[in-house]
């Protein structure tokens, strides 16, 4: 510092990357940014599985399984790698919407939209309910409430009935819960982080 002038006052990157209402500057942390940025990539390769980059990202690093199930494999190129990193950000911010409720694990998968989605998984399992569409009638298209009352806990079985059911069948499909529209967006996913 020199004699009469003002010196640079350094502040710490996690204080600029803080929230203005946190009394930080509101910068984007950048490598939560950039995951972000992948998990969209991710989040490509399952909706849009016939793309040619899905279709050759499946070919060479998990031809037998789904993205979200792949492994990381041997010598992994730069972009499989930087893709693969942001799995872990779609699982958390994925949710399933149910359709015939075949392809929905209930104790593995993330199937209840609010907070008792993590509840579930400390619940005690009923080994003869495995999927989803062994707590719905099949005709009716309705819970069975009894099943669902005797298996889980007041406030799941609240939220389970409450999740309205498709009267006309359909697959089981994912869609992203930190927006109202059920679309990725990079803004909710980096809220994620």
């Amino acid at each position: 510092k020199i004699q009469g002038r003002k010196g640079i006052h350094w502040c710490d990157w996690k204080d600029l990357c803080s929230l203005k209402e946190d009394k930080g500057l509101g910068f984007q942390n950048l490598d939560k940014f950039n995951i972000a940025i992948l998990a969209k990539q991710g989040w490509r390769l399952i909706n849009f599985p016939n793309s040619l980059l899905a279709r050759f990202l499946k070919a060479k690093y998990y031809p037998n399984s789904k993205f979200l199930n792949a492994q990381l494999g041997n010598l992994p190129s730069l972009t499989w790698k930087s893709i693969w990193v942001a799995k872990g950000l779609l699982k958390k911010g994925l949710c399933w919407r149910i359709g015939i409720g075949d392809r929905i694990s209930v104790w593995n998968d993330l199937w209840i939209s609010s907070d008792e989605a993590d509840k579930l998984q400390n619940q005690n399992k009923n080994e003869n309910i495995k999927l989803v569409s062994d707590l719905i009638e099949g005709v009716n298209r309705t819970w069975k409430t009894n099943i669902i009352v005797n298996t889980f806990n007041v406030d799941i079985a609240r939220e389970i009935i409450q999740i309205p059911l498709a009267k006309i069948v359909h697959d089981d499909f994912q869609v992203w819960r930190g927006e109202p529209s059920s679309d990725f967006s990079v803004r909710s996913a980096y809220k994620l982080l």
